[in-house]
């Protein structure tokens, strides 16, 4: 049986430059403890007892191509569901696609790239919402040629994106009506999306960083680009002259939709900023002409961002890469595995909030009502401020019949996040905003349009 690997300084060094090198992942750069547990198993499996060992594997021609894609795979943290952000779900529904359909009317043609999809739960979400939006229109999707492209660095996740098959876990945010209607089960905890939207949707391996050289990256032009929760891994230039280069990929006044924690900024003259409730997006000028000499070269400033006051402590125990480790792996498919990982390290901090909700929506995803009620409600006794603990388990009681203590549950959410800035992005709220939460909290009272929201707000 094989020792433990050995990572020298320099060593580890060298594999780090060559990752971000390959990657651009500049995450890695202050999270070395991270990038060895990954490699370390990818060298163990290999039988590579030093990072020389490894470096030569993966400089030797088609089978160094092979690891590198397993390892671009292994240190890519895929966490996605469907409908996620339903800020910017609303503002898509809302004003974007509407937009995007009616300039598009006379060609029928509408084209959107994904980037980082990760298990394709993105990408299928814009074919639902596309769908219902072109109905509603009095249009037949069947009779509209709609191009949606995903990319990502994973291959296993391009894999599972073509599957097309979803656990609970990510189907969290989705009532049971929309499940029986987007989705068929294959198992008691599988469902497989409905052909007509599987083919609106193709895949393909693609770094982003392909942008940035000549004639790399995906042709041109797009109507709208998502790319939410992916430059959060890049150093801010870099991150910013990608943007430049989806900028110079877009039709006129085609729409960029970036995460909430993006280093955004200003990028005119390529791109508009526009202001949606809840949400940034960017638009390109209503003329294609000189676009891409325009977005070469911007001076970019960063935009201020407001700080949030911490509502949950966090414990010893790395706590936030803890939940990344323990998304990835539920994400991959193995949600036993990560409520397993949750009880673990909730046996050695107890008191890590984080982890306890993470292991409450695990639950939920799981159908163990019990064990879910319980662990939101060791969040709210833990942290008395959490505002989304109590979203979740109003919506459990709700479901549950507890309509009187789920009422209690959800004004006590509302009386929480009235007092929070508007602009404070909430802990543990996947980016929702206190002041997206209070529109969506009124919306599902009266009534949303799209029934996604109400799952959270309701």
């Amino acid at each position: 049986m094989m020792g433990p690997v050995a990572f020298p300084p320099a060593g580890l060094r060298r594999l780090l430059n060559a990752v971000t090198r390959r990657t651009g992942l500049h995450y890695y750069v202050d999270k070395a403890d991270l990038l060895e547990q990954v490699v370390g198993a990818r060298m163990a499996l290999h039988g590579c007892r030093t990072c020389h060992d490894y470096l030569a594997l993966l400089s030797d021609g088609a089978r160094g191509d092979r690891e590198w894609r397993e390892l671009e795979s292994a240190i890519t943290i895929g966490e996605t569901f469907f409908f996620r952000y339903a800020e910017q779900f609303a503002a898509l529904e809302r004003t974007i696609v509407p937009q995007l359909i009616h300039r598009a009317a006379a060609t029928r043609h509408l084209r959107v790239w994904s980037i980082g999809c990760s298990n394709g739960a993105e990408p299928y979400s814009i074919a639902i919402l596309l769908t219902r939006l072109l109905e509603e229109a009095g249009q037949n999707a069947a009779d509209w040629h709609v191009e949606i492209l995903g990319t990502d660095i994973s291959t296993r996740a391009l894999e599972q994106a073509r599957l097309a098959e979803f656990s609970a876990w990510t189907l969290r945010d989705i009532v049971p009506a929309q499940r029986a209607a987007w989705f068929t089960p294959v198992s008691p905890r599988i469902w497989r999306l409905h052909e007509c939207y599987r083919r609106m949707v193709h895949f393909r391996y693609s770094n982003v960083l392909d942008l940035l050289r000549p004639d790399g990256g995906p042709a041109g032009p797009f109507d709208l680009i998502l790319c939410r929760n992916v430059l959060i891994y890049f150093a801010q230039a870099q991150a910013q002259a990608l943007v430049r280069a989806m900028a110079s990929r877009l039709s006129p006044e085609g729409w960029i939709l970036l995460g909430h924690s993006e280093p955004v900024s200003n990028f005119a003259p390529c791109l508009e900023t526009v202001r949606l409730p809840g949400t940034l997006a960017f638009r390109a000028p209503a003329s294609g002409g000189g676009r891409q000499d325009a977005c070469a070269g911007v001076p970019v400033l960063p935009r201020r961002r407001p700080v949030a006051r911490a509502l949950v402590p966090v414990p010893a125990g790395n706590s936030a890469s803890v939940a990344a480790e323990i998304r990835r792996v539920a994400d991959g498919g193995q949600v036993a595995r990560a409520m397993r990982m949750c009880r673990d390290h909730l046996a050695r901090y107890p008191m890590d909030t984080r982890i306890h909700f993470l292991s409450a929506v695990l639950a939920w995803g799981e159908g163990c009502l019990l064990q879910a009620e319980e662990s939101f409600r060791r969040v709210i006794y833990l942290a008395r401020d959490h505002v989304m603990a109590r979203c979740y388990l109003a919506r459990l009681l709700e479901d549950a019949g507890g309509w009187v203590e789920a009422n209690r549950m959800r004004q006590q959410m509302i009386d929480l996040v009235r007092r929070c800035p508007p602009d404070m992005v909430l802990p543990d709220g996947d980016g929702m905003t206190a002041g997206g939460l209070l529109r969506l909290a009124r919306q599902a009272a009266e009534g949303p349009a799209l029934r996604h929201d109400a799952q959270v707000t309701s």
